[in-house]
């Protein structure tokens, strides 16, 4: 097969089934829309219940009632399997799309039997909207505190973590030459932006600082190595060590420690010379959870400065200092422009990404087609690469992606992502036949992950 083998398709009328809640009650959608997202609705409405006693505006805590009668409305919806109803205008610029969408894709849906991806993305949109509708709230994060504590409780790993990679950048610079450590260094800090990919709060909420230091151990060790299912690094290596000065753009996820991993290989590319500008790319409102805003990233590298202002205590001298180092640089890197954030709407709007040179044409004709390599990270981002349909296990990434695969210009497109949703793309039958018998919820556990290309016009090269 080839990509050309699944040609673009309307977004009701795909060539396999989209993933979608089973009636009897046994699929992981079920599962998401039965329990876990009512609990993250649960979540939002008791942090803003919290919210408002401590605001002193009499007028803004009527206004928050209000918003919590609105977040209970729509979790009664949910529950009870109500109709998807248009969103209301926040003016964000985007709504039309939204109802558009909805109108002529998915007029009758209701969430129980609505796509998994259509009902989950359109929950968050409209959590949005209840808040930017709103006078004193409008810019409230409602996910922030629940990003920024894991974070602040995890520093020493932190910076244990900023001073190795300093290190190891360090190292590269004065051995560039070497091509066998460069490709070392290069499959580590892959791998370390992969399995940040597991610091997911809409999956995992109760995530602790000593499991995000298991964690990073483990990826240090090369223990994670024989849970990645599918695994293209020497093909995107052959890649990466053909550039000199070249664009990379980043579609981030989650906020915090993933971010770290993201922004550390993004230091890496630059600081060794394959990359002269990386171009990141956050959610413009408060998405599944942990989904990195232009706030977190400004947050983070400002932690990464001054670490003293979030909670220090316990890092070691040399670990502070590599700390504080880093995120200077990294301000720098920002104020000259070679580090650029850029959160276009295409990112929370309804549409999987094979629709990026049509609906989100701006974005595909004004950066990722001038980019050499676009990073897509996480779980959502890659079931809006493959649009969340149950294809078959060894169904090849690149075909999966349609459009974006074919298009002449297109850049590698690259797909970190640890498996947290039963829809994937790249593993082989035997691969997949092992696994089952090994984990029966291998797909969604969070426990596996893959590393995968989409060549685009760099496939003659390789």
């Amino acid at each position: 097969m080839s990509a050309a083998s699944f040609p673009d398709f309307a977004p009701n009328n795909t060539p396999f089934k989209p993933l979608a809640a089973a009636a009897d009650g046994s699929n992981f959608t079920y599962e998401s829309l039965h329990h876990r997202v009512p609990h993250i609705l649960t979540d939002v409405i008791n942090d803003l219940y919290h919210a408002i006693t401590s605001q002193t505006s009499e007028a803004a805590v009527a206004e928050g009632k209000s918003l919590i009668s609105e977040l209970s409305k729509l979790k009664h919806e949910m529950v009870t399997n109500k109709p998807l109803t248009p969103l209301p205008d926040d003016a964000c610029g985007d709504i039309s799309t939204w109802n558009t969408w909805l109108a002529t894709y998915f007029a009758s849906a209701t969430w129980y039997s609505a796509p998994f991806l259509t009902w989950e993305t359109y929950m968050y949109r409209r959590i949005a909207a209840i808040f930017r509708r709103s006078e004193y709230w409008a810019k409230y994060d409602f996910f922030a505190i629940k990003k920024e504590a894991t974070f602040r409780a995890s520093m020493v790993a932190v910076a244990r973590l900023c001073s190795r990679v300093d290190r190891l950048t360090k190292e590269c610079i004065a051995d560039k030459g070497n091509e066998t450590k460069m490709h070392l260094a290069f499959v580590e800090m892959l791998q370390a932006s992969l399995w940040g990919n597991q610091t997911d709060l809409s999956m995992f909420p109760d995530l602790s600082s000593e499991k995000l230091e298991e964690m990073q151990a483990r990826i240090s060790s090369g223990e994670n190595n024989s849970k990645i299912v599918s695994n293209d690094t020497d093909r995107i290596w052959a890649i990466v060590s053909k550039l000199t000065g070249g664009r990379i753009d980043i579609v981030l996820d989650n906020s915090g420690f993933e971010l770290l991993q993201d922004v550390l290989l993004a230091h890496w590319l630059v600081a060794v010379g394959y990359a002269a500008k990386v171009v990141f790319h956050p959610k413009r409102i408060p998405w599944y959870v942990s989904d990195v805003t232009n706030a977190d990233f400004h947050w983070l590298v400002d932690a990464a400065e001054s670490p003293e202002l979030i909670g220090d205590k316990g890092m070691s001298p040399e670990d502070e200092a590599a700390l504080k180092s880093l995120g200077k640089t990294w301000k720098a890197l920002l104020a000259t422009g070679v580090w650029e954030l850029k959160d276009e709407l295409f990112w929370t709007g309804p549409y999987g990404y094979r629709y990026l040179p049509t609906e989100g044409r701006d974005v595909w004709e004004n950066d990722l087609v001038k980019s050499d390599i676009v990073i897509f990270k996480g779980d959502l981002n890659y079931r809006k690469l493959i649009y969340d349909l149950e294809w078959p296990l060894d169904t090849p990434f690149v075909d999966a992606i349609g459009p974006i695969a074919t298009d002449p210009r297109a850049p590698a497109i690259v797909a970190l992502r640890t498996s947290k949703c039963d829809t994937i793309t790249g593993v082989t039958a035997q691969r997949a036949e092992e696994l089952f018998k090994i984990q029966k919820n291998w797909m969604y556990s969070g426990e596996y992950g893959v590393i995968q290309l989409s060549p685009g016009r760099w496939g003659s090269k390789q």
